[in-house]
């Protein structure tokens, strides 16, 4: 059990909430030959040699394992008090019942889809910065992951920016065993990014999908079931303009003028004409005005005068490779697409704000 729990502990640890809303959230459990825990949407779980059914409080185990303890015994002692032996010492604690840690994920209804990398799960844990923390939006807070022939493709928006990857996989290292398309909830690809590692074994529910990790470590999280934006139709939709630009100097020019921005709107004005581009800010709170401008060699096919949160905008440029974007739009109105010239495998929206007269 020792060593099961050095392996187990840092993981329960990253996936319990700060403060739980059950004491037994507080808890590991020992049921039936596993060791888990659960912040009743995700569940972690590991085997060890015990059939017993207790649960170890977490901070307590913690404690124990400061001490780097060469072995651990546990005896169940009457009225449902624990006995730890490490060493010279002893600790006896209560213990709770490990009835409610249920299995998430049944055998009968589990089905393999794939292995996915360790540069996949990443690559997704990168992409959670495009996604809402409004609670009131869970579907919005998850990566949205669809697995179908030889590709996984994954969005995050949080309805103001957006970010889609095409292929997750493009040198198609993983493995793809059956279609799949669900939003993952963020807490385990937070979990998982900081593992490390080379590449997990994917399992997926109705409710759930689970990932099987070294030292037969596994991690099932409740997929949210909650309807996703249609992104698809805008990034499929007609953008007849389209505007190649160098990305250092538009990045070189939203840092410049987000000092002069309103604090609140972050509101910038771009007027796009042939060959230049000006980005012109305004905080009558501070009776401020700026304006700085770049030039382009690409010739425009429609003049422009937009509004974006510049905070929004220098998130999207700094998420995009390559030293070459494309701008591609319709009016001033609507959705404003970026993506790199020369590496096509990934695109990103931005929703335009609404500009005053002057």
């Amino acid at each position: 059990m020792l060593k099961e729990l050095k392996v187990f502990l840092p993981l329960a640890e990253e996936l319990k909430a700060h403060k739980p809303s059950l004491e037994i959230l507080n808890h590991m459990a020992v049921k039936d030959g596993q060791l888990l825990f659960t912040d009743l949407e995700n569940w972690l779980s590991i085997p060890v040699a015990d059939e017993r059914n207790y649960t170890l409080p977490i901070e307590l185990i913690k404690e124990i394992l400061k001490s780097r303890p060469a072995e651990l015994s546990i005896t169940i002692r009457k009225g449902n008090q624990l006995e730890l032996r490490y060493g010279r010492n002893t600790v006896v604690c209560h213990f709770m019942d490990a009835a409610d840690y249920t299995p998430p994920l049944p055998k009968e209804r589990q089905r393999r889809i794939g292995v996915w990398t360790g540069a996949m799960i990443r690559r997704m844990r990168k992409q959670l910065r495009h996604a809402s923390r409004d609670e009131l939006k869970p579907a919005l807070q998850g990566l949205w992951v669809r697995q179908s022939g030889a590709r996984v493709s994954s969005c995050a928006t949080d309805g103001h920016s957006l970010e889609y990857m095409h292929s997750l996989d493009p040198a198609q290292e993983g493995e793809i065993s059956a279609d799949f398309e669900g939003i993952l909830p963020p807490k385990c690809l937070k979990i998982l990014s900081k593992l490390r590692l080379a590449r997990a074994t994917v399992v997926a529910g109705p409710e759930y999908i689970q990932f099987r990790l070294p030292h037969y470590v596994q991690l099932s999280s409740r997929l949210i079931h909650e309807s996703y934006p249609d992104f698809e139709t805008i990034l499929n939709g007609p953008m007849p303009h389209e505007l190649a630009l160098p990305k250092a100097a538009l990045a070189q020019a939203v840092a410049a003028s987000l000092p002069f921005a309103n604090k609140a709107t972050r509101l910038a004005r771009l007027k796009l004409q042939n060959g230049t581009i000006r980005l012109l800010t305004r905080d009558p709170e501070r009776e401020l005005a700026f304006g700085t401008e770049i030039e382009h060699a690409g010739h425009a096919a429609k003049a422009l005068e937009i509004g974006f949160n510049l905070k929004l905008l220098e998130k999207t440029l700094a998420s995009l490779p390559g030293e070459q974007i494309l701008w591609k739009y319709r009016d001033e109105h609507s959705a404003q697409l970026f993506c790199a010239r020369d590496e096509p495998g990934q695109t990103n929206l931005l929703m335009p704000v609404r500009l005053e007269e002057d």
